[in-house]
């Protein structure tokens, strides 16, 4: 389950003991059941395997996972989608780095990450665009220790079409 205590943002670049925050195994099937990723999928955050348990059978599936010895900082290969729940003290350095592997980014976290500065707006656009936004309610009803805005932001490579709102509480 989540640690207590807000996240703090930082600059050293590492994630906080206030990142890990498990996603709801529900939670988790619905998001992966609504991209329907195929291909190589990555969850760079495996944690328990909410996300990487549900990824279809068919798929070649990776993970990373700090704790288990496998920065996803080191990790090079390509691959299709990343489906994770990002650490959110270091969100623009793992969005940086899953724009330089991945055609598909789908990250579960607050949704004002998203929004929260030109410069990322910039390195959005400069790798595509945002395809879908899913709000999903406050983070309290997906087991995040706060009550903002939460959802899923579909990021795909080379996109320039409109954005998809939809709304799933």
């Amino acid at each position: 389950m989540s640690k207590k205590g807000p996240t703090k943002p930082n600059k050293t670049g590492k994630a906080t003991a206030n990142d890990v925050v498990m996603t709801a195994e529900p939670t988790a099937k619905w998001i992966v059941d609504y991209f329907n990723p195929q291909g190589t999928i990555l969850e760079p955050c495996r944690g328990e395997g909410a996300f990487y348990n549900n990824f279809p059978e068919q798929s070649k599936k990776e993970w990373c996972e700090i704790s288990q010895g496998r920065d996803f900082f080191e990790y090079e290969k390509k691959v299709d989608w990343i489906i994770t729940n990002p650490p959110f003290s270091i969100f623009d350095n793992f969005l940086t780095h899953s724009f330089e592997i991945a055609d598909n980014v789908v990250f579960f976290c607050p949704l004002n990450k998203v929004f929260k500065s030109m410069k990322i707006d910039r390195m959005i656009q400069d790798y595509g665009g945002i395809h879908t936004v899913i709000h999903m309610g406050g983070g309290g009803k997906h087991g995040f220790p706060f009550g903002f805005a939460t959802g899923c932001i579909h990021y795909k490579k080379d996109y320039n079409g409109p954005i998809n709102y939809v709304r799933h509480y």
